[in-house]
């Protein structure tokens, strides 16, 4: 429990000075991200955020992850695909790769980390072969890296609609709930955040960019896997279940609608919330409120019989109804 609390304090306080060091080091106009028709922000931002963060998330999990339980091959694996996504992140902001070199690096990253889970990691064992959990374990991670960075599109959105999600998966861990392991990853990944949140804030004058989203995304992407194999398959996926519901819900209708889903767009549900009069901390308030309530579905649904089906339903019913919400444009 130590180390889960201190691996979130130190993340948090490393990640926010680091920041502010790199902030004033860098020229002003350094990775600034441009204004433009689909833009979200309402003055120029800068995406420094994954600059900081990423580098204090790895060096916290080798601080503090080994006393938690976790093991060196994971450490490896996660820090070699970690910093992999990082510097193509980095380069994507400075200079826009193509598409087929940011895809294959997101396949070889979750490759490495989805090997470092170890030969005994298993969520589906009745239901598929190893190596067929294996190649779906690196798709669904694949998917979670850029819905991740999907969703990093408005002021405290990855803070409020994943941090949240990683901060209860903590406490999971602190009440026995999870591994001290996985507990570990997500504190270190939520304090990383918080640091970023100072910064992030309403009017945000940094965002993570593609260095920041898309390791976050892989990190956070594991860190959900593990409560799978730690807690329930069921709770993995409801914690993050906004973030999937909004992100799927809307390559889903782009489809449906004939578009281009490798074009830019702006029409993810916060994102059309806000073009319609919501302000920033309505929206964020409201995600940060349904995670709560994920949270408690997401312990409900690992239990048995009817507490799962009420925590699955429950959970359904709450995103589906902050989606809509969104989406009709109320206020």
């Amino acid at each position: 429990m130590t180390a889960i609390i201190a691996s979130f304090l130190a993340a948090a306080v490393a990640s926010a000075v680091l920041l502010a060091i790199i902030m004033r080091a860098l020229p002003a106009d350094f990775l600034g991200a441009a204004m433009t028709e689909r833009s979200n922000h309402t003055q120029a931002a800068r995406q420094l955020g994954g600059l900081a963060i990423v580098p204090v998330i790895i060096v916290s999990l080798w601080i503090f992850g080994p006393a938690s339980g976790l093991d060196q091959q994971f450490l490896n694996a996660t820090s070699l695909a970690a910093t992999l996504l990082w510097i193509i992140g980095f380069l994507d902001d400075r200079h826009h790769l193509p598409e087929t070199i940011r895809l294959a690096s997101q396949v070889a990253a979750s490759a490495i980390a989805v090997h470092g889970l170890g030969a005994d990691f298993r969520l589906l064992p009745e239901l598929m072969p190893f190596l067929v959990e294996r190649g779906l374990l690196v798709l669904a991670l694949v998917y979670f890296i850029n819905l991740t960075n999907f969703m990093d599109g408005l002021d405290l959105m990855v803070v409020s609609g994943l941090g949240i999600p990683l901060a209860l998966l903590a406490v999971f861990a602190v009440f026995g709930l999870a591994m001290l392991g996985t507990g570990s990853l997500a504190a270190s990944i939520a304090g990383g955040l918080l640091g970023f949140a100072v910064f992030n804030r309403p009017k945000a004058s940094v965002f993570l960019g593609d260095s920041g989203s898309l390791p976050i995304g892989l990190l956070s992407g594991l860190a959900f896997f593990r409560l799978g194999h730690d807690l329930s398959i069921w709770a993995g996926l409801i914690l993050p279940l906004f973030f999937i519901g909004d992100a799927t819900s809307t390559l889903l209708m782009r489809l449906a609608a004939g578009d281009n889903i490798f074009a830019a767009h702006s029409k993810h549900a916060y994102q059309v919330a806000k073009r319609s009069g919501w302000s920033v901390w309505s929206i964020i308030i409201s995600v940060g409120v349904l995670n709560v309530i994920l949270g408690a579905c997401a312990v409900a649904a690992a239990q048995h019989d009817l507490f799962r089906a009420a925590g699955i339903l429950v959970a359904l019913m709450g995103v589906g109804f902050v989606l809509l919400r969104f989406r009709a444009k109320l206020r």
